[in-house]
């Protein structure tokens, strides 16, 4: 007799595929129901894994300060990228030192690699104002001097022949690596396929069945599926997925616009981040040029004003890149909150729901330890990581409203 699963995952991004990966790998019954929206948060990714880069507010953070500088929507007295709280630091290292054996894991679970390499990350410095930015981090680094290295012009010719002389140096940040993004979340998908969960695919939720303060079934176009529980791993449209249980999440789409070049030879054996935009060269060669940060709702497509700006900070960065071919342009959809960390967890006054959305440009980053995390609470377990500053209870009015059954 078919048993109905402990669990029901909404969502096929890169962080529903990880919760349904590791639920399915605690033994828990497990059904994935995806319907595929373009301009999903993992085509937004180049595969960056920043821990340190990202939580001072380099690779997408530059262009988010960028971005926020020019609609006056920065706090009185800041004059640089943000850093985010330590607990986003001490998060996203744990999250990124799962990745070597994860990417074993998934080889031999799933059959795919993800193509985790070693590459670090660099901030180029091109004026004083980059140098007084990238000062302080690397004296002051929070997780210690040993994680950073400041390389002179010559030492990141050296590196990086590829890169523009025309620097006062770098920043390196040990241990901010890559994978490739697409690959992750399909060797999510299948390795949990193969430990034995249901992927229910091109199925549209049309609404969650709550029943005296609690989720008792996930309704479909196709039917509705009993559960124990639901996890909202529904990305940038997460708010549509809470308000069927009467719940308010304050996510928002961020649309990053992005360009790839024709497979290239080696060109960079580091991610780059400059204030212009970042780089990373994948495996296939091809290089990776992103991103912008714009609200513009749920507007997929790109501009050739944004293609210009990336076209041209990529040439300023690596000159080698002017007479290189375009590939492909695309945007993706990220899942911003108001304080660009995730939320995670329970919601107050409604049983058998959890949130595993608003990662904003950190997703790839934080999925592993996002999965273990919401699979513990699943399993009732406890949790591997404090999640007490993740809930949604952190935002104030973020509460349930009145049973809407």
């Amino acid at each position: 007799m078919n048993r109905s699963p402990d669990v029901v995952v909404v969502g096929g991004g890169v962080i529903g595929c990880a919760v349904a990966y590791y639920a399915a790998k605690r033994g828990l019954r497990v059904t994935l129901v995806d319907r595929p929206q373009r301009g999903r948060a993992t085509s937004a990714s180049a595969g960056g894994l920043w821990p340190l880069g990202e939580s001072v507010g380099l690779g997408c953070g530059v262009i988010f300060y960028k971005a926020m500088a020019g609609l006056g929507s920065l706090p009185d007295g800041v004059h640089g990228p943000g850093q985010l709280p330590k607990v986003f630091l001490d998060f996203a290292v744990r999250s990124n030192a799962m990745f070597p054996d994860l990417a074993e894991a998934l080889r031999e679970t799933g059959g795919l690699d993800v193509e985790f390499e070693r590459t670090s990350l660099l901030f180029l410095m091109y004026d004083e104002g980059d140098v007084a930015f990238a000062k302080p981090l690397w004296e002051h680094c929070p997780c210690g001097r040993d994680l950073t290295e400041w390389l002179t012009p010559e030492e990141l010719a050296r590196a990086e022949p590829a890169v523009t002389r025309e620097v006062r140096g770098a920043l390196r940040f040990h241990g901010d690596d890559q994978v490739n993004p697409y690959r992750l979340a399909e060797a999510f998908r299948t390795s949990a396929r193969s430990l034995g969960a249901t992927v229910v695919t091109h199925t549209e939720v049309t609404g969650l069945r709550v029943e005296s303060g609690r989720v008792t079934a996930v309704e479909t176009a196709t039917g509705a599926i009993p559960c124990g529980l639901v996890v909202n791993a529904a990305g940038a449209w997460a708010p549509e997925i809470g308000r069927m249980a009467g719940v308010e999440i304050p996510v928002r789409p961020v649309r990053g616009q992005i360009l790839g070049t024709e497979a290239l030879p080696d060109v960079l054996s580091a991610c780059l981040s400059t204030t212009d935009c970042y780089l990373a060269q994948k495996q296939h060669g091809e290089v990776i040029i992103g991103s912008t940060t714009e609200e513009v709702g749920y507007e997929t497509g790109v501009t050739p004003a944004a293609m210009k700006a990336l076209a041209a900070g990529a040439v300023r960065a690596v000159p080698f890149l002017k007479d290189v071919r375009v590939k492909r342009v695309w945007s993706g959809l990220r899942p911003g909150t108001p304080d660009e960390l995730p939320i995670l967890g329970p919601v107050e006054g409604l049983d058998g729901y959890l949130n595993a959305c608003g990662h904003f440009r950190t997703g790839i980053l934080n999925a592993p330890l996002t999965g273990l995390l919401v699979s513990e609470m699943i399993a009732g377990a406890t949790p591997s990581f404090p999640a007490e500053l993740f809930l949604l209870s952190r935002f104030s009015g973020a509460i349930r409203r009145a049973d809407n059954r």
